[in-house]
């Protein structure tokens, strides 16, 4: 029959006349009266575009929601339209309009409601049909029309039943149409065509379904009769849409459920006639696809089977009509099609099946359940459906031997061993199915069937034990494989010989399982047990090396250890009698598997195996190494191995050496074999507990990864073994608590693991106690962190059992460790940063023993700084100092006060060997910092509480007293401890004094104290109440009195005295308590005192350098009371700081800082004076000179490296001295020295040098470019100079951490390069260009820009964003230094690159002209980069001082010579053009120079604008050189002009005007070119040409002569010249 119903009607006279809406036929509606702003938008719905139609329900919905809301209602007219046209576009081809169509609905019914209900009716069919659309998009905007229309389900229902017959109606008309009724087919595909019938189709049986599934369909019976009735409903039984044949089969289905007579008319007269809508569904039906819907019609027809058995009446048996059908398979549906198929099958009417039908079915349900689109996963029911048919047919008749071949035997075969031969049995049935069948087999009433399954088992063991038999050997290249194989087969066989044992599930008709039975499981054990004997068999004979065999063994114990194996079978394999054998054994590949088998068959008899066993494992420790672990580890691995194995001393040895070579990383060592030994308890305790003691003594010295390992496997399989030696314990602990914290070791996973388990033990308190105590009073590399030492006294606080005082450091080992740090005499340059000051030329070394080396951890913390760390740590975070004894609290305090000041004198000078070993990193110094920081806070949070500091007498025990009292004793000698403990002693008074101010007994306290006594035992304790009380001292009267007593002393000191050193501390230390010039000392003692020190200054050999640098500090500090002092004072200072400089150079740094600090410093409050006397004045004026060059003798001076901070003090007081030295005070050779100080290490001292270079270079080139002229010979920059740019730093050089703090070196090489550009910046024309000469032939530039680029991201196409950066254009035209290093060095030097890119610009274009070329050539992205970075930020300056210059170039223009005239210059800034004009005879040669954005890396382009006097060849030559001598000659515009102006003037030179015409030029734009050779005049060719022309003569103008050599050109210029 055909696929889709003809045009042509069914029961009632319907069709698809005009008057179907659906139909592409139905004529239009009429539109006439649609208003005019919506007539254009429904005339486009009946276009067939679908874009079209999308847009016009899109403004038909714009339309209708932006009517009023109120006495807006849409015209009748819009809504008629609109009943006519939904039902065809509802179903229209695009989805977007079919949507569109429900949404215009919906809003149409929100604006006219009432309205649009009377049209109802004619809506309501294609609105419900479209809630079934296959597309969610359509579905749901016709389902929000409904749910907003309707509300509640009721009224839904309420609807439904209303519209019965209106519903009906609509899915009788669509029911009816057909792809060529619904769609034009000369436009419209047929894959589209069909789509649209299929949609239809499926909405017209939904609402059918519908209709009886929702409402009483009494009053529509008819109605649906007469749809069941239509051919076109039961031939979308064979539809390609599966959407369409559920909708069939669920209306169906629903028929047959509410309504069976429905149907019944369609299968009773199935017998009388031979055309029936019913016959479909179990013939052509079956035969079609039925993708997507073979399990609903399954279900279908097995429910029709049960009401209308008839159905299958006809001549075929039922089951070959189902054979199209399952051989397809499940067609897609899910797995339970093949049960639902089932189900069919068994509801079949009929006889039983004949052999060869069932045959031929089961080949077809065969073909079914191995169809290549069968999913796999629905094998199981599958195969289950299969062998249920197979039962089923079995039961009917008596199948012979071959028909169970062909149908069920397969299925073990293909189970057991696959084959290609039973392609048609895959997938392969599960095992679980197969006891089934052989149960249907072996149970079968008639003997010979049962015959049958005891000749295919024996077949099936034949052919296993010939594959057996046959197996590959050893030598074979597939002997792997081969043996594998059987292997798995064997396990396969083992599997399903297990199920069959273990009766399972009876089958439908198998008989209860009896004794009388069991022929099924005598066949099967019987077929094993041959099999097994074939398997130990083989193995003998072939010495173990059938793997496969022994595996077969170890299934057949793993499946059936009872029914299949003895022991006796078992234990023949193993020859205790024959060495040799077990040896074969020991090193066959069979190995594993026999050793599984012996350890299953222990317990039938245990003394046998300890045999065997001990036999095995002995055989394995004589093999080879390789051999003996492997074994050994299978031999431990079994469960029955524990007894024998820890009685065997021989074994025990081996293992031990085994677990000791792999604690020490030994690649030869087998971990499994250690894991396997400590894991299976078959170790001696006393072995492991001596290879834990030896493992954790050697923890560190050892690969520590594989050594934690074992520790791990002994802790995780025998805790309690490491708990039972607390020593043990601690010392395990500690060592792992050192290597967790190194996060980057190999072993720090394993050992986190560990201390996880070791943590789940009771470790108390003790230990911790114990582990902080000895990790503080000692330091080696393997002391833990102070970190981990903190978080164990935190776990030790946490229990509140231990005593505080046990968790701070033992205060006599800290004493005891500091002390030799104590007698170090400390660095004379302190004296600068530290309020001391002059003290710490005051100490004196002492009488010790030998300096003993500090002890230190890892990262080189000395035992006192390790103790230092964690106190601070400790009561900044775990505990309170208040805790504590008052007796520890001093002590801690005391000793962290000398700690912090040592650290801090360490930090300063970057020394070694101090608290730490060096400060080599920002890690260390920030250490060191935080140290200061974090203990200092807490002796401020300690101290500032205690209420007791202002009426403390000194005498009281209180916290305050108690720390003074033992600091001020050790302050009473010279020695660096008694410094020290003043550092401390100050250090706590300025706390004290800061936070609750001066006690009020201080007056008492000085006069009991004796301290402001002029003795040199109170020295250090004076100097310590100077810088902690400071100027609350001015009103003391004891200080006052000391104070005149010094001043007093000067007067009768001399060098050699001891004591004038101490006097000039004190005095100085007296004289900082008051402000400058208020000393309460009279003047006139005072100028006596200064005559006196300034005396000393005529003996300066007398003065050492300590005394030098103390005696400049005093005489500061008196200038401001006697600067009004006469006579030769004033020289006797200037002379002697000069001499003092120029000497500094024989000293070292540390000696030599403090009397240039204090000198320098000097000088500068003489020059600074306001009002200074003549005497200074003419002393300060006569060494002026001397004085400049003393200082910047200074600057080259070597540097220590690192710089300590009072180095770097004083490099910065002389930086700013020599700011001041007027360059007249400096010769050539003097500033030549300075170039080298620009490459020092000292970033001071560069910035010095550089600031004198920087002003001395642009004045010194006037001079230069004399001497120049004077000497007839180039010009050269400084050699010196040059020198600094060989060097040139590369990014490779620097890693990028490095680079980013701008090192020393780089800055370097590039103030060198600020330097000569300094040079350029006041150099005139002609030594610029010898400079860039000299430049370009040493290719000075290529590494100064590859090394830009590369710094500035130029070459990784990252140029550097200088908007982002902050760079304006003020930075890009001007670098200062000063304001530079105040920023991040990163932006410094991107600062001073940006600056140096722009100069090299300017000065220097055509060189960085031709690096951008070479640089194009060689990476294009570099280039591009650089390009377009110049262009945005410089190309506009560089352009607009260039243009600048040639206004500047044009004001000064020079005509040396005569007759010679100026360039006529236009500058245009805006079109960035230059025009330049000559005048010659009223007329003028004129030219245009346009530079591009890019300039100077583009090409400047010079164009002819007039051409006058020469001809169009030379005009050429002449733009031409222009061009090049702006392109090459260093890329200036005024050098390209300058050309063009000399051309021009080269030119005319000498040229005299035409006699004929008076001019220069003629009028065809040439000079006078012939030459009279009698008079010797010129004339113009031309004017010459027009005289002979004239005049009839050949003569000169002149002289009358003949010109007979211009006849020929007469005549050639006839012919050529216009006339």
């Amino acid at each position: 029959m055909s696929r889709f119903p003809s045009g042509g009607g069914g029961f009632g006279g319907l069709g698809t006349s005009s008057s179907t809406t659906l139909s592409y036929i139905t004529p239009p509606p009429d539109l006439s009266r649609l208003p005019a702003d919506i007539v254009v938008q429904f005339k486009n719905l009946l276009k067939k575009d679908s874009t079209t139609k999308s847009k016009a329900l899109e403004e038909i919905v714009v339309y209708v929601e932006t009517l009023p809301s109120k006495d807006g209602r849409v015209e009748d007219s819009v809504l008629d339209a609109w009943a006519d046209l939904y039902p065809r576009v509802s179903i229209d081809n695009s989805r977007r309009v079919r949507e569109l169509s429900h949404i215009v609905l919906r809003e149409l019914f929100k604006s006219a409601r009432k309205s649009l209900v009377k049209r109802l009716p004619r809506l309501i069919g294609a609105w419900f049909g479209g809630t079934c659309d296959k597309e969610k998009v359509v579905s749901r905007a016709a389902n929000d029309g409904m749910s907003e229309f309707l509300g509640t389900e009721e009224r839904k229902l309420a609807l439904w039943s209303k519209a019965q017959k209106n519903i009906m109606d609509y899915a009788i008309e669509a029911i009816s149409e057909t792809p060529d009724t619904l769609t034009d087919p000369r436009t419209c595909t047929k894959e589209d065509s069909e789509a649209k019938y299929y949609r239809v189709a499926a909405s017209s049986l939904y609402l059918v379904l519908n209709l009886m599934e929702k409402t009483d369909i009494q009053n529509i019976e008819d109605q649906i009769d007469r749809y069941l009735g239509m051919e076109s409903v039961w031939s979308l039984a064979t539809a390609d849409e599966y959407f369409a044949r559920r909708m069939l089969y669920q209306l169906l289905q629903t028929c047959l459920d509410k309504k069976p007579d429905l149907l019944k008319p369609r299968f009773l007269r199935a017998a009388k006639s031979a055309y029936r809508q019913g016959r479909v569904l179990n013939t052509d039906c079956l035969k079609s696809s039925q993708a997507g819907t073979a399990k609903d019609l399954a279900i279908l027809l097995t429910n029709l089977t049960e009401v209308f058995p008839e159905i299958w009446a006809i001549k075929k048996h039922p089951l070959q009509q189902l054979q199209p059908f399952v051989e397809k398979g499940s067609q897609g549906s899910s797995r339970a099609y093949w049960e639902e198929l089932w189900n069919l099958l068994s509801v079949l009417p009929g006889e039983a099946p004949s052999e060869e039908l069932a045959a031929s079915f089961l080949a077809s349900l065969r073909r079914g359940v191995s169809h290549r689109e069968e999913p796999r996963e629905n094998g199981l029911l599958a195969w289950c459906c299969y062998i249920n048919t197979f039962e089923r047919f079995a039961s009917g008749f008596t199948p012979d031997r071959a028909f169970l071949q062909q149908h069920i035997f397969p299925l073990t075969q293909q189970y057991l061993y696959p084959t290609p031969q039973f392609s048609t049995w895959i997938p392969p049935v599960p095992p679980r199915l197969l006891p089934k069948a052989w149960r249907i087999v072996a149970y079968h009433t008639d003997a010979s069937v049962q015959r049958c399954a005891d000749e295919e088992w024996r077949r099936l063991r034949d052919s296993f034990c010939s594959r057996l038999s046959n197996s590959l050997p050893e030598v074979s290249k597939e002997y792997q494989e081969s043996q594998q194989a059987i292997a798995a087969e064997g396990d396969r066989w083992f599997t399903l010989v297990a199920m069959i044992l273990s009766h399972g599930p009876q089958t439908e008709n198998q008989p209860e399982v009896t004794d009388n039975n069991r022929h099924l499981d005598t066949i099967v054990t019987s077929c094993s047990v041959a099999l097994l004997q074939a398997a130990r068999d083989l193995l003998l004979k072939r010495n173990y090396k059938p793997f496969g065999a022994a595996a077969l063994l170890q299934s057949a114990l793993k499946k059936c250890p009872d029914s299949c194996i003895d022991g006796d079978l078992l234990f023949s394999l193993f020859s205790l009698n024959d060495p040799e054998k077990i040896k074969i054994l020991v090193e066959s590949p069979s190995l594993q598997y026999l050793v599984s088998c012996l350890d299953k068959a222990a317990n039938i008899q245990p003394d046998r195996f300890k045999e065997i066993w001990n036999s095995l494992i002995q055989s394995a420790l004589e093999s080879s190494a390789m051999v003996s672990q492997t074994a050994v580890k299978l031999l431990l691995s079994i469960s029955s191995a524990t007894g024998p194995a820890s009685k065997n001393a021989s074994l025990q040895k081996f293992l031990g050496s085994i677990m000791r070579a792999c604690a020490k990383g030994n690649p030869s060592s087998s971990w499994e074999l250690c894991e396997t030994a400590i894991k299976w308890a078959v170790v001696d305790e006393t072995l492991l507990q001596s290879l834990a003691e030896d493992i954790i003594r050697d923890l560190v010295s050892v690969d520590t990864a594989p050594a934690l390992k074992v520790l791990y496997l002994i802790k995780l399989n025998r805790p309690t073994l490491l708990s039972s030696d607390s020593d043990l314990y601690i010392q395990l602990l500690a060592k792992l608590l050192a290597l967790a914290e190194i996060s980057a070791h190999v072993g720090s996973e394993t050992a986190t693991i560990l201390q996880k388990f070791l943590d789940q033990a009771s470790t108390g308190e003790v230990s911790n106690v114990k582990i902080v105590q000895s990790n503080l009073d000692d330091a080696e590399l393997s002391s833990l962190s102070v970190e981990i030492l903190l978080q164990q006294a935190s776990k030790a606080l946490s229990s509140g059992s231990v005593p505080v005082e046990e968790l701070v450091p033992n205060t006599n080992v800290w004493m005891g460790e500091i002390s030799p740090l104590l007698e170090e005499i400390p660095d004379p340059s302190l004296s600068l940063t530290n309020n001391l000051g002059g003290a710490y030329l005051l100490v004196k070394p002492t009488v010790t023993s030998a300096k003993v080396k500090a002890k230190r951890d890892k990262t080189g913390r000395s035992i006192p700084a390790r103790m230092a760390l964690y106190t601070s740590k400790l009561l900044s975070s775990h505990m309170q100092l208040s805790s504590l004894p008052i007796e520890l609290q001093v002590e801690l305090i005391y000793l962290l006060y000398l700690t912090i000041e040592l650290a801090g004198d360490q930090l300063t000078l970057m020394g070694v060997n101090g608290l730490w070993s060096c400060v080599g990193t920002d890690e260390i110094a920030a250490e060191m910092q935080q140290l200061i920081t974090q203990s200092r806070k807490i002796i401020n949070d300690t101290v500032t509480n205690d209420t007791d500091w202002k009426g403390a007498d000194l005498t009281g025990q209180s916290f305050i007293e108690r720390l003074i009292n033992l600091m001020l004793p050790r302050t009473a000698d010279f020695s660096p401890r008694a410094l020290y403990n003043a550092k401390a002693l100050g250090s706590l008074f300025e706390t004290l004094v800061d936070a609750q101010g001066p006690p009020a007994k201080l007056e008492e306290w000085l006069v009991k104290s004796g301290v402001m006594k002029p003795y040199k035992d109170t020295a250090f304790a004076a100097m310590a109440f100077f810088t902690g009380f400071g100027q609350v001292l001015a009103r003391s009267d004891s200080v006052n009195i000391l104070c005149t007593r010094m001043v007093s002393n000067m007067i009768g000191a001399y060098p050699g005295l001891e004591t004038t050193l101490v006097f000039l501390v004190l005095l100085d230390g007296c004289m900082s308590v008051y402000e400058a010039g208020k000393v309460p000392v009279e003047n006139r003692k005072q100028v006596i005192a200064f005559k006196q020190i300034t005396s000393w200054l005529d003996t300066p050999d007398e003065m050492s350098p300590r005394l030098a640098a103390e005696t400049c500090k005093v005489l500061e500090r008196v200038f401001p009371n006697v600067k009004q002092a006469y006579g030769p004072y004033w020289e006797q200072i200037t002379t002697y700081c000069i001499r003092l400089w120029t000497k500094a150079a024989l000293d070292l740094a540390n000696i030599r800082v403090p009397y240039l600090y204090s000198s320098i410093k000097l000088i500068s409050a003489l020059e600074n004076t306001d009002d200074p006397n003549d005497d200074l004045a003419e002393a300060l004026a006569t060494h002026a000179k001397e004085k400049s060059r003393a200082l910047v003798a200074l600057l080259k001076l070597p540097r220590e490296t690192p710089t300590t901070q009072p180095c770097q003090i004083v490099d910065m007081l002389l930086c700013r001295a020599v700011e001041k030295v007027p360059l007249e005070h400096l010769d050539g050779v003097i500033l030549a020295d300075l170039y080298g100080v620009v490459a020092s290490e000292s970033r001071t001292m560069q910035t010095a040098a550089f600031g004198l270079l920087h002003r001395a270079l642009p004045a010194a080139q006037a001079q230069i470019a004399v001497d120049s002229l004077l000497e007839k010979k180039d010009a050269r920059l400084p050699d010196e100079l040059l020198s600094l740019l060989l060097d040139a730093p590369t990014l490779e050089d620097y890693p990028e951490e490095l680079l980013v703090q701008f090192p020393t070196p780089v800055r370097g090489y590039l103030l060198a390069w600020h330097l000569i550009f300094d040079a350029y910046s006041k150099a005139p024309q002609k030594l610029r260009g010898d400079y860039t000469q000299c430049l370009k032939s040493e290719k000075y530039v290529e590494p100064l820009l590859y090394f830009m680029f590369d710094v500035l991201g130029h070459s990784a196409a990252h140029p550097l964003n200088l908007d982002k950066e902050g760079l304006t254009q003020d930075h890009i035209q001007d670098y200062d230094i000063k304001v530079a290093d105040s920023e991040e060095e990163e932006r410094n030097m991107h600062w001073l690159l940006v600056h140096l890119f722009y100069k090299a610009l300017k000065y220097i274009p055509g060189l960085c002209k031709a690096w951008y070329l070479d640089a194009r050539s060689r990476s294009k992205q570099t280039a591009v980069a650089v390009e377009s970075w110049t262009t945005k930020y410089f190309a506009p300056l560089v352009i607009s001082e260039a243009l600048d210059d040639v206004n500047e170039w044009m004001a000064t223009q020079e005509t040396t010579e005569p007759d010679t005239k100026e360039l006529e210059l236009r500058v245009s800034k805006t079109a960035r053009e230059v025009t330049a004009a000559y005048e010659i005879d009223e007329d003028a040669a004129s030219i245009v120079i346009r530079i591009p954005t890019s300039y100077p890396l583009g090409n400047v382009e010079v164009v002819g604008l007039k051409r006058v006097a020469v001809d169009e060849k030379k005009w050429q030559s002449w733009i031409m050189i222009t061009q090049g001598a702006i392109q090459f000659a260093n890329g200036s515009i005024v050098d390209g002009l300058a050309v063009f102006r000399r051309n021009i003037i080269g030119a005319l030179k000498n040229q005299t005007e035409c006699a004929i015409c008076y001019s220069i030029v003629s009028t065809d734009k040439k000079l006078p070119d012939k030459e009279c050779p009698t008079c010797g005049h010129f004339f113009h060719r031309y004017c010459l040409y027009k005289w002979f022309t004239n005049s009839g003569h050949n003569t000169c103008p002149l002289c009358r002569k003949n010109i007979p050599y211009l006849g020929a050109e007469t005549r050639s210029g006839r012919k050529t010249t216009p006339g």
